[in-house]
């Protein structure tokens, strides 16, 4: 008996897999580009909002910062001031996104107490940046953000006091390059970046104490705590990369100096507070023995209750080097795995914009 023609027709369909495939394929594969491609948008619009964060963040704290101890400046000055700022913070990300557009709206609201007066500075941020074609064919033609950030700043005894150490790694692989930088001019141009944080939080020189210590398979320079930043730029300025790890007795001189009672003494007889305290460790690499990962450990216990917040980094580090600093940080937010130049940089800027949260206070 003959099976009738439709019939034929269908379990031929069914039977013969390559047809079946090929029409698969043309069904799957447009899905598949449009899935791409929505990721793709994704992915940009979470970088461009981080980016975006960062740059409010900054502009609101150094305008704040800076009204609390220039009493000549203007209101108009100051959202000029924001404004060039945030362009400033913002240019880097301008160049990464095709066609992106930001549009700030600063606000300034002045609250006088007596003699003292306090500063609110509002920034909202709007950034738009053209879709991907296949996005765009959807009918989707862009990728918008909204980000906002506050900043209180007061003159005053109302600032708070930091004292902060920077802990350095400066054994031979910071000599090596990385995506065609050499790590240790990478990790000078990092802590330049939280200084400038901090130095745009303290422009008088009041508030911030800062020193640092490098090391290799000992302690190699040492700058002990000193007002202001300079010091500290000149100390990172002048390392070389050269010799084994051991992060031990750096680490152990770094927290007797910060808790020093000399120091506390330096602060209360400025600005009549106790500071917040601080210690930096980076490194690039694991100690050279387990035992140093040990004996630093013990040191990382000691600070954190001695009421040290612990920052650390890890710069293209291998995993014992970041199992070690991950375990020294105060929480895993103090804790950063940079894994090339510009994610380092980004890292300790992230740190002095962090301390300078107690010298102008930074609210979302």
């Amino acid at each position: 008996m003959m099976k009738p023609k439709a019939l034929f027709t269908a379990s031929s369909l069914v039977e013969d897999r390559g047809g079946n495939f090929a029409i698969a394929a043309a069904l799957t594969i447009p899905l598949l580009f449009m899935a791409g491609s929505l990721a793709v948008d994704t992915t940009n619009a979470i970088s461009m909002k981080t980016q975006m964060q960062n740059a409010v963040d900054s502009a609101a704290l150094a305008t704040s910062t800076r009204l609390a101890n220039d009493k000549g400046l203007s209101l108009l000055d100051a959202k000029s001031f924001a404004e060039k700022f945030l362009n400033g913070q913002l240019q880097e990300a301008m160049n990464s996104y095709q066609a992106m557009a930001v549009k700030p709206t600063v606000s300034i609201i002045p609250t006088i107490n007596g003699s003292s007066t306090a500063w609110k500075v509002s920034i909202v941020l709007e950034g738009s940046q053209a879709a991907t074609p296949m996005a765009r064919f959807l009918g989707h033609e862009k990728t918008t953000v909204k980000v906002a950030g506050t900043s209180e700043s007061a003159s005053g005894t109302t600032k708070g006091s930091v004292s902060l150490m920077l802990v350095l790694d400066k054994s031979g692989s910071m000599g090596w390059d990385l995506g065609g930088q050499v790590k240790m001019n990478v990790l000078k141009t990092a802590v330049i970046g939280l200084l400038t944080e901090l130095k745009l939080a303290d422009p008088e020189e009041k508030y911030v104490r800062i020193g640092g210590v490098s090391y290799d398979t000992k302690i190699d320079k040492k700058q002990g705590l000193k007002w202001g930043t300079d010091y500290a730029g000149k100390f990172v300025g002048k390392l070389e990369a050269k010799g084994g790890t051991d992060s031990t007795d750096a680490f152990k001189w770094a927290h007797e100096k910060v808790t020093y009672d000399k120091e506390d003494k330096e602060h209360l007889k400025e600005t009549g507070q106790t500071p917040t305290k601080y210690i930096v460790l980076m490194t690039d690499g694991d100690n050279n023995y387990v035992s140093a990962d040990t004996s630093t450990k013990i040191l990382c216990d000691k600070a954190k209750k001695d009421g040290v917040k612990v920052y650390s980094v890890a710069f293209a580090a291998p995993d014992r080097g970041k199992q070690l600093l991950s375990y020294c940080a105060s929480s895993g937010a103090h804790f950063f795995d940079a894994k090339d130049s510009a994610e380092l940089i980004a890292a300790f800027k992230n740190i002095g914009q962090q301390a300078s949260k107690v010298v102008s206070r930074l609210t979302q």
